[in-house]
């Protein structure tokens, strides 16, 4: 089965595959003629979305990407309060019963690390990891990468910040794993001290021969950012501890500091981050970005249960 776990498991030449439907099917979308034919591609199939943590762009993408493709999608939103869980049910108990409802895949958010693995183990379907705690997020990884190669040409030599909350931010440190797998990429973290990203990333990057660096300081280095990745605090994942406040705030002034060649990316929701006078230059991408996100998903479903074939030498 392919599951989709971490980001870890894509490599360049199944990323390229996966970009290039995702291209196709974005040209599809907006024929209509084509597009009433592509209903009928997995008119068979069913998916399950199944979210232990709130979520807007993520759960509606898989969802309007599963019907887009003509499948039956059944869901719940909030499971953690609203599902069996909350009488003691464990997550390997939902899924047995789940696949005995005969899905084609079951797509999983859930607010502990390592939950889809879990989930991967007992499963009869494939997994698609939708966000597993302060863990990964691989799906909203290769729509960011998708989202450089479009608007960039290039997923190669560039100069990449990624800030905000990279402790709690499972964005940052998926979009980390991706970054490494292409040549000659720069990983600039901008963070408070206290929200520095993990050590086990900066080891799989050193180990990898990727350059990085930290700093507390953006308007040093965004004059020779290609991207500037921003994040919000993750205040619903500081347990039992005083939360961070936000230190930094993207600004008109911080456009001036940039390249005209360059863009701005979030993954969403956003709070105060950055601001709403930002939203008109051309560089600011996010709302695409979340737009993107649809058909990478389209081309992903399809990739999993096997539409979209590749070889051994592509996995």
């Amino acid at each position: 089965m392919n599951h989709v776990l971490k980001a870890q498991q894509f490599t360049p030449k199944l990323m390229s595959l996966i970009f290039n439907r995702a291209a196709e099917l974005e040209v599809i979308m907006h024929d209509k003629q084509r597009h009433e034919k592509l209903g009928d591609l997995l008119s068979s199939e069913m998916l399950f979305t199944i979210f232990y943590e709130p979520s807007t762009r993520t759960r509606m993408s898989f969802a309007a990407a599963g019907q887009h493709l003509g499948m039956q999608v059944i869901g719940t939103e909030n499971a953690r309060e609203f599902s069996s869980a909350i009488k003691g049910e464990t997550l390997e108990d939902s899924i047995r019963v789940l696949c005995q409802y005969q899905p084609s895949a079951i797509v999983l958010r859930h607010h502990e690390n390592h939950a889809a693995e879990r989930a991967a183990k007992v499963s009869k379907v494939p997994i698609i990891n939708a966000g597993d705690g302060a863990g990964q997020h691989p799906t909203q990884a290769l729509l960011d990468m998708y989202t450089i190669k479009k608007e960039l040409g290039r997923t190669e030599d560039l100069n990449v910040i990624i800030g905000g909350d990279l402790l709690h931010g499972r964005t940052a440190r998926s979009l980390s794993y991706l970054l490494a797998k292409y040549s000659g990429n720069t990983i600039t973290y901008v963070s408070p001290k206290e929200l520095k990203i993990g050590n086990d990333i900066k080891a799989h990057l050193t180990k990898r021969g990727v350059k990085f660096i930290e700093t507390e300081d953006l308007e040093s280095v965004l004059p020779d950012a290609d991207v500037v990745y921003w994040t919000r605090i993750q205040k619903e994942r500081f347990e039992g501890e005083a939360v961070i406040e936000n230190s930094y705030h993207i600004s008109k002034k911080h456009l001036k500091l940039m390249k005209k060649k360059s863009i701005i990316m979030h993954p969403l929701p956003r709070v105060d981050e950055i601001s709403t006078e930002v939203d008109d230059d051309p560089r600011a991408v996010y709302i695409e970005q979340a737009g993107n996100g649809m058909y990478v998903r389209m081309a992903l479903i399809e990739w999993v249960l096997g539409y979209l074939c590749t070889t051994s030498s592509d996995q």
